[in-house]
């Protein structure tokens, strides 16, 4: 028990590292002016090439990595607590 105890509280430390560094790296959103008079990717046809390929990008791939991780982190920590 007392293995398993050290092995998922070395993953849960890394998985806050990863997460902690991922979210860091993502571009910040903001909804300016721009989201007012329509030039800031609220809909239309020149958004819709962007909302199809956004998953390819690297912004698409921080999104799904952080999601990935921010699961992988709470489910540890209820196997932690499970175990404890």
């Amino acid at each position: 028990m007392t293995i398993w105890y050290t092995i998922i509280s070395v993953a849960i430390i890394l998985s806050c590292i990863a997460l902690i560094v991922i979210i860091l790296e993502q571009s910040k959103r903001t909804s300016g002016m721009g989201n007012l008079s329509g030039m800031g990717g609220g809909g239309g046809g020149q958004s819709s090439y962007w909302d199809k390929n956004k998953k390819h990008s690297k912004e698409g791939k921080l999104e799904r990595y952080t999601k990935i991780l921010g699961i992988l982190f709470v489910v540890l920590t209820i196997v932690l607590l499970v175990i404890r």
